[in-house]
């Protein structure tokens, strides 16, 4: 939406065109980035979402998606990272170097380290074909990831998660089990934490480590699971519109 502004000094009106925000999201385990089509429905049209799509067929190391994520960050356009549980750390190596046209960061049911590796250990030693076909059932979906979220969300994280190869998913796993210590950062812009009321496999205090390395980062709690994007997109785009139109309210202002 537009801005029209008086000049007093002249009588004169200022049209001043709002740019949009560049909306870059990571996505979580399954990385098809399918769990955030919700989600996009309900943005405010002030906010242009690109969603990274990490490959499905095709095991990557950890660098490797650093920088696939790297890859895709605009070239110049203002924007926020929203990094959601499996890539969270990886949004974190992307602030040891922030790029300067990032104005926010959003940080979605994540982690600077695994907090739950016992969980870990059980996926990891599982059979994955086993494991896909688990979490592909409906009762350990909703148990782990959605709640009682409805059917189309639960449709969505099926078929999310048989689109991507097990070698992959063994990968990303592995991935968890073998994160590196979080870099220092030197981003110190606005940061938010969005965070799940009944998250089964992020425990709150993930929160409190992260901050540890971004002091300044704000904390919102949604009422839902673990995938609380896919679970309760309207409730999740409120409160990113909110962000965003914070931060873009404050670059007016300055």
């Amino acid at each position: 939406m537009d801005t029209i502004r008086l000049n007093l000094s002249t009588g004169s009106l200022i049209v001043m065109i709002k740019q949009k925000t560049v909306l870059l999201t990571l996505p979580g385990l399954d990385g098809t980035g399918m769990v955030f089509e919700p989600l996009l429905k309900h943005l405010p049209e002030s906010i242009n979402p690109i969603v990274v799509r990490y490959p499905g067929n095709t095991p990557m190391s950890f660098q490797e998606h650093i920088d696939f994520a790297r890859d895709r960050v605009p070239d110049d356009e203002p924007f926020v990272l929203l990094a959601e549980s499996f890539s969270g750390p990886i949004g974190l190596q992307l602030l040891a170097e922030p790029p300067e046209n990032l104005v926010g960061v959003i940080f979605v049911a994540t982690f600077e380290r695994y907090p739950k590796p016992f969980l870990l250990d059980m996926a990891r030693l599982l059979p994955q074909g086993l494991l896909q076909k688990l979490f592909a059932t409906s009762p350990l979906c909703r148990l782990f990831c959605l709640g009682s979220a409805d059917r189309e969300a639960v449709a969505i994280f099926q078929k999310a998660l048989a689109s991507v190869k097990l070698p992959v998913l063994s990968k990303r796993l592995k991935i968890l089990a073998e994160l590196p210590p979080p870099p220092e950062t030197p981003f110190s812009g606005p940061c938010l934490y969005l965070q799940s009321s009944h998250d089964r496999l992020v425990p709150e205090r993930a929160a409190t480590r992260l901050q540890h390395h971004l002091p300044q980062m704000q904390l919102e709690q949604i009422s839902g699971p673990h995938i609380i994007l896919l679970a309760q997109p309207e409730a999740g785009a409120r409160v990113i519109g909110n962000f965003i139109e914070g931060i873009s309210a404050q670059s007016c202002v300055n």
